[in-house]
This record gives C-alpha cells, structure tokens and sequence, in this order.
C-alpha cells in the first residue's frame, strides 16, 4: 500500500493530508490564544491481530468525518493512525470520541480495535510541542 498525497487530502480517505492539518493546526492554536479558548487533540489508531487493508481505514475515515462538526478536522497522519482536531475541551473530545466509538461498533470491521487519547493545547505550546504530547499520551482501548 503507498501513503500519498497531494498537500491538502490523502489519496485513499479523501480527509486531511499531514501538511494541511499542520497549517489548520498553527492557525487554531492562534485563534484558540487570542480567544482564550479550549483546543482539543485526539489520536486514533487502528489495531488488528491481522494486517490492515485499505477498507477499514476508509471505513473508518467515513465514520470520523460523519462524527465531526464542521469547524473540526480529522487527517489521516500514517497509515493506520488520524488525528481528529476539535474547537473545545476534553469534554467535547469525549463526546467525539465516544460518537467515533459508537459508530465503529455498529459500522465498523470485525477484528479491528481502536486506540485513542486526547489532550488539550496549553498556552504557550508549540504545534510540534503540542503533537508531540499527544504521542506521549497512553491509549485507551476501545475492542470490537
């Protein structure tokens, strides 16, 4: 399977591209700064005893983007991982996720489990910095 893209979509979930998400990243965390407002992260993985193909992951690209409000973003940043953008704190990333959750259960593929965390941005914090936090955060397991 080859990863691509073309800047601003990935080629196989039509949802962000890394590079676009990182320019709507730097551009909400200024909105969220001068606002004094909550920026929330989520990490998505998706695990399976077996490989991956294409179908889960355009699957679950589908329930992401149905489960977001317009001002969000989700991106597709590797091969099985996304990162879901949200305008708002924990709590709004917990309703998401549980909404992602829930969708993958009904709609989802058999054998495939979700891995996610969210954080939310500190003032001060650098995209890199803030990313790099989210990397750092243990996941939490949803099994199917």
């Amino acid at each position: 399977m080859v990863f691509s893209h073309d800047g601003l979509r990935d080629s196989l979930t039509r949802v962000a591209a890394p590079p676009f998400l990182y320019e709507s990243l730097k551009r909400e965390i200024s909105l969220s700064e001068r606002n004094k407002s909550a920026l929330t992260a989520i990490a998505f993985i998706l695990k399976s005893e077996q490989p991956i193909y294409d179908y889960p992951i355009v699957a679950f690209s589908e329930v992401a983007s149905r489960a977001i409000r317009l001002e969000d973003h989700v991106a597709r940043m590797g091969r099985d991982n996304f990162l879901v953008l949200v305008t708002g704190g924990t709590d709004v990333a917990e309703q998401i996720t549980s909404r992602i959750c829930a969708q993958w259960t009904l709609e989802g593929v058999p054998g495939i489990s979700l891995l996610y965390a969210w954080i939310s941005h500190q003032s001060g914090e650098s995209p890199l910095d803030f990313l790099n936090r989210l990397d750092a955060q243990d996941l939490d397991i949803k099994e199917f």
